[in-house]
Formats: C-alpha cells, structure tokens, sequence
C-alpha cells in the first residue's frame, strides 16, 4: 500500500467516525414539552413529580414515568430550585440568571441580573423576591438561594464571594459573611473573577449555614454569629494540581440530619465523576458510601426517602435515580441538568437515610467519560471544557460530539489541501509585486496589484513615471524596519 493511499484511508476513517459520532448525537430523541409561563401544571398534587433545572433550556417537570409534563423558559438561566411549603403547596422558589446588554446595563460591559423568585405553578403568579445586578464575568451567576420564612431569604453569592441574608421586603442585606473573613487569596482559583465559586448554601434546622466553596473544594459549617467552625469543616483546601483530593470542584452538597442517620453530607464530587457520602463520626468525617457507575459530571444527588438516590448527570444530559444495588430505576433526558427534586419526598435529603442507616454498599466502576474527552481536559482548561459543554447542551452534542463536529470539517479541509499538492494543477493567484522605486538612497516602496487586468493596464498604459501614494518599509542599521506611509511623489514602475 503506496504512501498516499494510506494517507487518504486515515482521512476517511477521521471523516467517517466523526460523522457517526455527531449522527448518534443529533439522533438522541428529545421529549417537546410547552413553553409556558401563566399556570404550567393543572394537578391537584406535585407529589411524585421530579423537578429539574437546566443551565441552559428551562426548569422541566418531570412525570412518574421520567416524560416531560411541562417546562419554564421565563429566564436564561435556572440554578436552583426547591418547594416552599409555607407560601403554597404549588409554589416553588428557583434562583435564576439574565444576561443584560450593554445598552440597558448601563456600564461599559455586559452584565447578568440574578434573581430569587417565588413562583406558583398553577396560577402562573410570578414574585420577584430580591435581584442584584452585577459585572459579566465568568462566574457572576447565583446558584443558590434558600427561603428563610416570610420576608428573608439567604443567598450564596458567587459574584462576591459571600453568603447574605436579605429582607425581601425592604431590599436590604441584613447580615454577610465575606469568604476573605477565612480565606486568603492564595487558595482557590488564581483569578479574581472566579475566585471561591461558592454555589450553595443550605440552612440547617440549628440555624447554622452549610455552605460548598467550590475552587478550595470545601464543605464548610457557618455559625451567623461567629463564623466557620473549622473542626465541622469537609475537604481540604489544595493546590489545583494535587491528587488525591477529598472533593474536587462539588457542587449541592446536602445535609442528611441525625433523625435519619446522620449527622452525614452527600454531595455530587463533581471533577472526581462521582456521588459520594461523608459520615460524621468522634474522628471526624468518614466516607460512608461512593456511585460513580457511568457519572459525568454530576452536579447535584439527593437521597430519597427509599434510600435511592437521585442525580443530575451534567454532561450527560440526564437525571438518574439509582437503586441500593446501582442499577437504574428511573432516568429522563434534560440538556444540561444543574439541580433536581423530587416533589413531595421532603427539602433535597431532609427526608432520606444515610448510606450507614441504610446498609448501602458503594458502587464503582466505569467512569461515564469518553477516553477521548479525559484527553481533551489534559490539553485544556476546566473552563474551556465547561463553556463547550454550555453552548453544546443547546444542540443536544456531548463535548466529545462537539469537538467531533469541529474535526471532521478541519480534516475535509486538510485532505483536500493534500490532493491539491499531490495533483498536477496549481493555482495561480490573479497577484502581482511590483517595486515602487522613489530613487532615494535606501528607501523601496512595495505595492500589490490585486487585479490582473490592472497590473497589465500599469505597465502597457501609464508613463513610467506617476505620483503614488505608497507604503513603504526603510532599513536603517540602527532603528530597524520601520512601517509608514510617504507623501505624493514621483515614483518608476518596475516590472519583476
């Protein structure tokens, strides 16, 4: 087999594999649900149901069987999203994000808006309980916002690195704690912009705070009157590069209490591909149970008041719901899934056992990522990879199908420039260099003809002599090259 033929059997192969792999992609069938925004649900009871909230495309409610009923698309962004009791059986209170542009922002950059928002399923009444403008940056999006009773709700700030407490009524923060009160600036993310990424914050029965400070991959315990309480803390705060972390880069972490096991913390370990429960034990914290069977990505993991437990597969554009044994129970497709309920089984794992009262065994095995795109993390950044994953959620492509669909045409390309070089044709382009020549000492003028026709109308037609506005280039030992333009000025066309 000669050289070429082996070289155009490769291109094939890339062509051919990246085409099947972007045609699996696009075929997966998506489930079409109304848009709607004035009463979404017309059901007597919610209990049953599954919400979810998608980073990119809505907030999906989901039936007993994992089929769509209904999607919210008011917003561009939905993080998180829980039930309120107390304002209504219907209303829920989801945390989401706007992008706003320069114009009606104000600044000279684009900005996002975040709100907290109660809502009523039923009737469709929208509450906008406490919003904020901030700088577009890369991570500028609230995640997370909890309800505190009538007129106050908690608020993880990720744009400013901080937890507050406002009043909904009067608009005012109440109470803050700043992460720089216990960190400093050289944990975390080396980047001011992004530098805790806290995403959540969770309110538990004492009072106290559980808050997830993403990029120092800690779990931390916040008494509003006297700060962390570092004895609780989960996680250690590493370098990046280190192995063998605890966390690495969680997302939700959840609060399972001692009426139902605890006291233990389950949380979706994000960039580790896996769920994993921590058990507070006289030692401290101790792994009590780990599933990362085919996980990629996930974001969020509550348990179930059976003892499943239920995860929102990021990259997979899924939600699971897996049994003690590891199979899967229940699944539903959703681009993008960030957080996810299940209606009516009590506030994210409030009403689920531990791992330990439950008797579950971990489960491991095949990580859920694609060799090819653990390959493509090792080349680029985190950031890179998730900004992929944000703008292909909306195309239903994976990263791995993305990626692909950008190779094939590139190979496409590259293959015919090979034929091109192989084949006995040549192009020639219509381009013409002349040398504008001033007769001054040390100083050429180089033009190009564009236009062949105008080339030959130069050199048949015009007198050898004809003022130019030229760009020029002089060589001088001791300043260098030096690029400009001369004024008017007889010059001579010389034909190379």
């Amino acid at each position: 087999m000669n050289r070429k033929r082996s070289v155009r059997l490769c291109f094939l192969a890339i062509v051919l594999f990246s085409a099947l792999s972007v045609g699996v992609d696009a075929t997966i069938p998506a489930d079409e649900t109304p848009v709607t925004s004035d009463g979404i649900l017309d059901r007597s009871s919610l209990d049953g149901m599954t919400m979810v909230t998608s980073q990119s495309d809505g907030l999906f409610f989901l039936s007993e069987d994992g089929s769509q009923v209904a999607r919210l698309a008011d917003e561009d962004a939905y993080f998180d999203a829980d039930r309120v009791p107390e304002a209504g059986t219907h209303t829920i209170l989801y945390t989401a994000a706007n992008d706003i542009t320069i114009t009606d922002c104000g600044f000279s950059t684009f900005c996002t808006e975040n709100r907290v928002v109660l809502y009523n399923l039923t009737t469709g009444e929208k509450q906008i309980l406490f919003s904020m403008t901030a700088k577009r940056t890369t991570s500028d999006r609230w995640h997370d916002a909890d309800y505190l009773g009538t007129n106050r709700i908690v608020v993880a700030d990720i744009a400013r690195d901080r937890v507050f407490i406002a009043n909904t009524s009067t608009g005012l923060i109440t109470w803050q704690w700043q992460a720089h009160q216990a960190y400093n600036t050289s944990s975390g993310s080396q980047t001011a912009e992004d530098w805790t990424h806290l995403n959540d914050v969770e309110v538990l029965s004492d009072g106290r705070l559980m808050v997830s400070i993403r990029n120092q991959d800690q779990v931390v315990f916040l008494d509003p009157a006297t700060g962390i309480n570092d004895s609780l803390t989960l996680g250690q705060d590493h370098d990046p590069a280190a192995e063998n972390k605890t966390l690495y880069e969680q997302h939700n972490p959840d609060y399972i209490p001692p009426a139902t096991g605890g006291p233990s913390v389950l949380v979706a370990d994000s960039e580790h591909n896996r769920v994993v429960e921590f058990q507070r034990t006289e030692s401290g914290w101790e792994q009590s149970w780990e599933y990362d069977r085919g996980l990629n990505w996930p974001r969020d993991a509550d348990r179930l008041p059976n003892g499943n437990t239920l995860v929102a597969d990021s990259r997979d554009n899924q939600v699971v719901e897996v049994d003690s044994t590891g199979q899967i129970v229940w699944q539903a497709s959703v681009p993008l899934p960030y957080e996810t309920e299940r209606l009516g089984s009590g506030s994210e794992s409030d009403s689920g056992p531990s791992a330990e009262r439950a008797g579950l065994q971990s489960i491991t095995g095949e990580s859920g990522q694609n060799p090819l795109l653990v390959t493509l993390k090792q080349v680029f950044p985190d950031k890179v990879i998730n900004g992929f994953s944000f703008v292909l959620s909306g195309l239903r492509l994976s990263v791995v199908g993305g990626f692909l669909s950008l190779l094939m045409p590139g190979t496409l390309l590259v293959w015919g420039i090979a034929e091109w070089r192989w084949s006995a044709y040549r192009l020639r382009l219509p381009i013409g260099k002349w040398w504008l020549w001033s007769g001054d000492a040390g100083r050429v003028w180089t033009v190009c003809s564009w236009v062949a026709p105008i080339r030959e109308l130069a050199v048949n037609h015009l007198e050898p002599w004809i003022p130019a506005l030229a760009v020029w280039s002089v060589w001088n030992p001791t300043m260098g090259r030096v690029a400009g333009s001369h004024p008017l000025r007889p010059v001579r066309v010389v034909r190379l």
